[in-house]
């Protein structure tokens, strides 16, 4: 099968996605009148699929059309032998975010009338609450299923007494996950990302934004367990000051296409240009074919990616403005 990075920056997905499944070639699919168009897919990876490994990636949203609110949360867990629960600990992370952000601009909504009057409420408040939330259901999850003596055997085994010695005094670390979330109402948009992935938007005039480049953290601060941790995390002590945040109004960011993705998808392509170029080819596939097509097809592009680039799990979601 063609390689998916050099489809990416052709034309030539077009062939690529009818390869698939011919039988949707002359389907059109007419979108309904809703404002936004949402799906999503989460992969087990190449890799992963080699050696029975599970997908650590999850995937969540919730949609009010009456609100015309929307929050989607993706999140890779790390899947290394310390982060033996991060498949849980992705699980709990989009749950958790969801809900409690859904609760607070849905059910309860914030009122925000000037963006700029709020932003250091939201950079710093809305974090420490979603990583409060996380860490009361990860500590509910660790008294519930308490560590097994096979899961104790193997970090002591692989990692020796110390390392065990920090994952019983600090549960959280074996949840370790990233998040990747976005909040959609009919006046502003909301970003929060911790760790690894992208935030893509592709503004009405075609233009891509990556919502948050990656930089390094020049704090002299370091959380107490970031030596055996190779990205931010939940899990990380004061995790919620690691948070970056984006905060727009609508007519400030025009969003034509939003896109959440975790990193085993940028990790897929030699540069970030490359990866750039997925933002103008999902949109043109939305406008020619619809959302139906895509998402029937999603699920077998995202497992091509991996298999021609990274072999990570692939977690990818989409906001789609008609």
């Amino acid at each position: 099968m063609a390689d998916l990075r050099v489809l990416f920056a052709t034309k030539d997905i077009m062939k690529f996605m009818t390869e698939i499944n011919p039988a949707l070639v002359d389907k059109r699919i007419t979108l309904n009148l809703k404002k936004w168009l949402v799906h999503g897919k989460s992969i087990k990876g190449a890799l992963h699929s080699r050696t029975g490994y599970s997908n650590q990636d999850s995937i969540l949203w919730k949609q009010s059309d009456s609100s015309n609110t929307i929050i989607m949360s993706v999140a890779d867990g790390h899947g290394s032998d310390i982060h033996f629960r991060s498949k849980v600990g992705s699980r709990i992370a989009v749950k958790t975010a969801v809900e409690t952000l859904f609760e607070l601009f849905h059910n309860q909504p914030i009122e925000i009338n000037n963006v700029s009057q709020v932003k250091d409420i939201i950079r710093y408040s809305i974090p420490r609450l979603l990583v409060h939330n996380w860490m009361d259901r990860v500590q509910y999850h660790v008294e519930k299923h308490p560590f097994s003596n096979n899961e104790i055997d193997f970090i002591l085994k692989k990692k020796g007494p110390h390392v065990l010695k920090k994952i019983i005094n600090n549960p959280k670390i074996a949840y370790g996950s990233t998040l990747l979330t976005a909040v959609i109402t009919k006046n502003y948009f909301i970003f929060f990302q911790l760790g690894d992935g992208n935030i893509l938007i592709v503004d009405n005039d075609k233009n891509i934004r990556n919502m948050f480049s990656n930089k390094t953290n020049d704090s002299e601060d370091k959380p107490s367990i970031e030596s055996i941790i190779h990205t931010e995390s939940l899990c990380m002590d004061d995790s919620w000051l690691e948070f970056k945040t984006g905060i727009f109004a609508f007519h400030a960011l025009k969003p034509k296409l939003i896109l959440l993705a975790t990193d085993g998808y940028c990790n897929s392509f030699r540069n970030a240009s490359g990866f750039l170029k997925i933002g103008h080819d999902y949109l043109g596939i939305l406008e020619d074919f619809g959302c139906s097509y895509l998402s029937q097809n999603l699920g077998n592009i995202l497992r091509q990616t991996s298999v021609d680039g990274s072999g990570d799990d692939i977690t990818l979601g989409f906001i789609y403005h008609i």
